[in-house]
């Protein structure tokens, strides 16, 4: 009977403090969310005034005020959500530095929208990077500095459990002596509980370090390698097309398409940030991945034409699935590119891209008689930054395909990739079906 009520006195006390490291993982968890979250409507605030400024009539700057007002309620329901558990006291340093900082990004991004309502547009870009850039760069900082301490305080509490955890031990261990024999097997077990518990606490923290490092460099890379040179190219070119500079009308057609170009890159970017902000994949929007796919084959088709590449396609239309239709011309993008890239300078180059239904599945297959892989180099294909030794001297900074594999599994998709060395790739998306209605093929062509 002692050993007995030892024995649950034991396992109620490892129990309770395993559900109380459970909770505060989960706290420390979603706090880093709310800081991620936080930064990146920081930085989207950037791309909503550089669109009201860049805004034409009041409709686009209604939509840009828009635009913006949902960005700045999201970061108060995230500092709500945030400070919902905190204590209220004088030691939130950082956070408090934290709040006024988004308090006064509020305050400079609506002057900026109040000086391009008056069309002072010289002025609100002047006081976009004099006042809401510099708040920015001071969020993401103190953002990073929240994240550690977040990490750090978790991490104390850890400790702060484990302790109270080997005291219980303890008290359990000096009532246990009354049953030395019966108790070591007891011990035992308590043993194997403790060690399955440390390795699950340790792989949450790993976890959350992980998480906290790859939403960080996501947010950095978007940020300053994207949002930095996309925003004054598109302002060139529409200084440019406006000057009268330019006078011949092909000349005009070619800035007016990069225009387009850039603009397209601006939403898929903003696309990206609201995939990052919504945690594992972007809104509940439907896309044809037809539609995509045959967008991009417009783009692709002059590339492949210039590098002596033949394009075959195969596509049937109607074909709906549960994703931006940004987010699938990325993931075209980065397939033909490759294929195309890869597939250059090869006798009889070809690359054939086909979408189909199949089984209840959306398919977009992409095949080429290219260069190929070995099975090494597809070990390592979709990890970020890697660099194939096939694909040295050729551009490119091996994000693409990592990119692609994120997005196809946020949403519910597969990605197959089969290479062989000198015989080409075959590449493979699937993708839940959005309906179940079958239209008939399109078409074939080159």
């Amino acid at each position: 009977m002692l050993l007995s009520g030892v024995a649950a006195f034991t396992l109620w006390t490892e129990v309770r403090t395993s559900h109380q490291v459970a909770e505060r993982v989960q706290e420390a968890m979603d706090r880093a969310g709310l800081i991620g979250r936080i930064r990146v409507d920081a930085l989207s605030l950037e791309s909503a005034i550089e669109a009201h400024i860049r805004a034409t009539d009041d409709q686009q700057r209604r939509d840009a005020d828009e635009v913006m007002e949902d960005i700045l309620e999201d970061i108060r329901e995230a500092t709500k959500a945030y400070t919902r558990n905190l204590p209220r006291d004088d030691t939130l340093v950082v956070w408090q530095r934290f709040n006024m900082a988004c308090t006064r990004l509020a305050e400079q991004v609506r002057a900026a929208a109040g000086f391009s309502h008056r069309q002072e547009s010289e002025q609100a870009r002047h006081h976009l990077v004099e006042q809401v850039r510099p708040l920015a760069e001071e969020i993401d900082g103190l953002a990073g500095q929240l994240a550690r301490e977040n990490a750090d305080e978790a991490r104390l509490l850890l400790a702060h459990l484990a302790s109270l955890r080997v005291r219980n031990l303890a008290y359990g261990g000096l009532v246990t002596l009354l049953a030395v024999l019966v108790s070591l097997a007891v011990g035992w077990q308590i043993t194997s509980v403790l060690r399955r518990q440390e390795r699950t606490i340790q792989e949450q923290m790993e976890e959350l370090d992980r998480r906290n490092q790859e939403l960080d460099a996501f947010t950095r890379r978007v940020a300053h390698d994207l949002m930095g040179p996309l925003s004054p190219l598109k302002g060139y070119l529409t200084l440019l097309r406006r000057s009268g500079a330019v006078k011949e009308p092909q000349a005009l057609e070619l800035i007016s398409l990069c225009e387009s170009s850039a603009v397209r890159m601006g939403e898929l970017i903003e696309a990206l940030l609201r995939f990052c902000r919504a945690g594992t994949r972007g809104e509940p929007t439907v896309g044809e991945l037809d539609t995509a796919v045959t967008t991009l084959l417009l783009e692709v088709s002059q590339t492949a034409a210039a590098q002596g590449v033949a394009l075959e396609r195969e596509l049937e239309s109607g074909v709906k699935v549960s994703c931006p239709s940004q987010l699938l011309q990325l993931i075209a993008q980065n397939l033909l590119s490759n294929a195309v890239k890869y597939t250059a300078g090869q006798p009889d180059a070809r690359v054939r891209v086909k979408v189909a239904r199949e089984g209840g599945e959306a398919v977009l297959e992409v095949v080429d008689n290219g260069i190929g892989m070995s099975a090494e180099t597809q070990a390592k294909l979709f990890q970020p930054f890697f660099r194939a030794p096939e694909a040295r001297g050729r551009p490119g900074h091996g994000l693409g395909l990592a990119t692609t594999k994120r997005l196809v599994d946020a949403h519910g998709g597969t990605l197959l990739v089969r290479s062989e060395p000198g015989s080409g790739t075959r590449v493979m998306v699937r993708f839940p079906l959005a309906d179940a209605v079958a239209p008939p093929v399109r078409g074939v062509g080159t």
